[in-house]
């Protein structure tokens, strides 16, 4: 989709999506107590990038027809690297007190939010390279790779499993990696696109489904607290496999298009800023969390605008 032909749908739920993810690192709830942050920052707010994901792999299969699929995957490659430098000044220090093997893991599996970007150009790459393969044979890999991500997940909730920390620096990375979170996801949303599954749906339905994804995400990580030894699952929630592609092919119902790139930027922009502003509050202040929020994203709106009067939006979005 190019700037001439987007729709406001998908770039309004992903604006709200990236508000979403500022919530989940700077939890304005957290003065209500735990079970605010659970229901928000734990769990409806872990819906964003899962729809993120599925966006992915929906506009890489248009690239993938335009025969450009692997220019995506070094567009999302240059986009990891442009801001893992921008982040250097954050994490540097880190580096010089770590093994070179505990730095080749942070530098593979990126800083703090950027383990996006990674997880979704090497998901991608594997997407690229199996594009010709039949759409039952994708949905069989996506289906596994879903299934084993949460498996994975309940193992660890339960004791079942425990990752090693000589590889995983993060113990949620066994399971929110680029094979068992970023594949499934981009893989639904590459389908979606290659089958036209939106037009097949009604919307009324697609809103009830919608809700009850929504539902079933809260039900779950309110399950996981109360019963699971080591609680909430947080990325591999099985119920984000409703809510997820639901609100995605949601949006992919309106029909409202615009030329008018701003929304998409705005969105890609906190996203990616919004972590520069939480991790300066969180070294150098005191503030409690709603101010922090707030601030995170009101900046990182600012610097987006900024950023789109300079001209380098393209390059850094």
């Amino acid at each position: 989709m190019s700037s001439a032909d987007r729709n406001r749908g998908i770039d309004v739920l992903k604006l709200i999506l990236a508000f979403m993810v500022v919530g989940i690192h700077a939890n304005p709830f957290r003065p209500f107590g735990h079970t605010a942050v659970l229901l928000t920052g734990d769990g409806l707010f872990r819906v964003a990038v899962p729809v993120f994901l599925l966006f992915n792999g929906y506009f890489l299969q248009a690239a993938v027809l335009k025969g450009s699929g692997w220019a995506y995957v070094w567009r999302a490659a240059q986009l990891y690297v442009l801001w893992m430098l921008l982040y250097a000044p954050l994490y540097w220090t880190n580096l010089l007190t770590r093994t070179p093997w505990q730095n080749v893991r942070a530098l593979l599996f990126g800083y703090w939010h950027l383990w996006y970007l990674v997880g979704m150009a090497m998901a991608a790459a594997l997407i690229v390279a199996i594009a010709n393969w039949s759409s039952r044979a994708l949905t069989a890999l996506m289906l596994l790779t879903f299934i084993g991500g949460i498996a994975i997940t309940y193992g660890m909730a339960w004791d079942i499993i425990t990752p090693n920390s000589a590889i995983f620096s993060d113990p949620l990375l066994p399971a929110r990696n680029p094979l068992l979170l970023c594949l499934p996801f981009m893989l639904a949303g590459f389908l979606v696109r290659r089958e036209a599954v939106a037009d097949h749906l009604n919307t009324s339905w697609l809103q009830a489904a919608s809700a009850l994804g929504l539902a079933l995400v809260l039900f779950e990580t309110l399950f996981l607290e109360n019963f699971a030894p080591n609680g909430v699952a947080r990325d591999n929630l099985a119920a984000l496999g409703l809510a997820a592609p639901s609100l995605m092919l949601l949006a992919l119902k309106g029909r409202s298009m615009v030329k008018d790139r701003s929304l998409g930027d705005y969105a890609s922009g906190v996203y990616f800023i919004h972590v520069a502003i939480c991790a300066a509050l969180f070294r150098y202040t005191d503030l409690p969390r709603p101010p922090i929020y707030i601030a995170a994203v009101l900046g990182a709106l600012l610097l987006t605008w900024a950023i789109r009067r300079a001209g380098l939006a393209r390059r850094l979005f």
